[in-house]
């Protein structure tokens, strides 16, 4: 029994280490010897589990490429009277979440359009965040905003949030975002939640 827990916990090891490898060097650059580094193994030990790198690599993106969403715990966090804090919120919950999947969403813009196999995994703007945030504008403004406009604002805000995301990320393995990063996050994020609340108060008042 101790033997298959050490062999499952390398597996897995190799597996996480694949994945913030891929994601820091693009799937090119990064090597072997890389991942194992990272792992705390030697290269054969790699070629035990994994036939080679693709195969890795295909592995890494079938097990990492879910993008999980509680949409009905944000939603509590919501009032649907106050548009700026409500935006505070979702900015914020929403950069936790994508942060938490950045190595995967780098990994997809770096290598999604030459490894032909992931295509089928590929999101850079998860479509469960579209639907919630488009849902919110639709409750809290019926009949007062066009569809093609609640598109476009979901579309800006939600790539706002994560280019954030992608612009603190430093590459230091997979773990919950630090109190530091968040604070950054938070900072930078503020003028963009300040200026697409602006708008669509804009779009609201025109009708």
């Amino acid at each position: 029994m101790g033997k298959k827990n050490s062999a499952t916990d390398m597996h897995e090891r190799i597996l996480e280490s694949a994945l913030e490898v891929f994601s820091d060097k693009g799937y090119s650059a990064a090597t072997i010897r890389d991942i194992s580094n990272r792992a705390g193994c030697n290269t054969v030990t790699i070629f035990r589990h994994f036939e080679d790198k693709m195969t890795l690599f295909l592995q890494v993106v079938e097990r990492y490429h879910e993008f999980k969403f509680d949409a009905e715990d944000l939603n509590l966090k919501l009032s649907y009277l106050n548009l700026h804090g409500d935006f505070r919120i979702m900015a914020d919950y929403i950069f936790d979440l994508m942060y938490q999947n950045i190595h995967i969403l780098r990994i997809f813009i770096n290598d999604g359009h030459d490894v032909g196999p992931i295509s089928k995994y590929l999101w850079f703007v998860p479509e469960d965040l579209k639907t919630f945030v488009s849902g919110y504008l639709e409750a809290m403004y019926p009949d007062k905003l066009q569809a093609t406009d609640i598109s476009t604002i979901t579309e800006m805000f939600l790539c706002y949030i994560i280019r954030t995301c992608l612009r603190t990320n430093v590459h230091d393995g997979i773990e919950e975002t630090s109190r530091q990063i968040a604070k950054e996050a938070r900072e930078i994020m503020a003028p963009g939640v300040d200026m697409v609340v602006n708008m669509i108060m804009m779009l609201v008042r025109k009708e």
